[in-house]
């Protein structure tokens, strides 16, 4: 009978983020960034997400959103809640500091990927030092 087991993770990737984070206003959406899954069709991906110095409270958070873009087609309209995709949220800490958490999410297919993210605190994002980096994996059966 054959075992399926996790395989060796990948690296952590450059920020694919593009700066669309810095300044994010509090409650917006930012622009898409695009992760091109066609070639290593990996099925899974931990992305992780560094935040500048924010000060937060209760019930902060952010939200990452994957839209599937098939090879030849086109992106969504719109970065909001309306279309296909899937979704993925996490609180923040409260007080002033530097945020990093990880999204676990299953890559939706070997296609361009596009994602963005919604800013659920109170406060704007920092100018600088945001980013969103991936680590990709799959899973081995011997």
């Amino acid at each position: 009978m054959a075992t399926a087991r996790w395989s060796a993770a990948g690296t952590l990737g450059s920020d694919v983020s593009a700066g669309t984070l810095n300044s994010l206003v509090a409650g917006a959406t930012s622009a898409f960034f695009t992760y091109d899954n066609s070639t290593n069709r990996d099925l899974y991906a931990v992305i992780q997400f560094d935040l500048g110095s924010i000060t937060t409270g209760a019930g902060a958070s952010i939200t990452l959103r994957q839209f599937i873009v098939p090879t030849g087609g086109t992106a969504p309209d719109s970065t909001g809640s309306v279309g296909g995709g899937y979704e993925a949220n996490e609180m923040l800490t409260v007080g002033a500091s530097a945020k990093v958490g990880n999204f676990r999410i299953r890559l939706a297919g070997p296609y361009s990927l596009r994602f963005c993210v919604t800013n659920n605190t109170s406060v704007n994002f920092a100018g600088s030092g945001n980013s969103l980096r991936f680590i990709t994996h799959n899973e081995d059966v011997t």
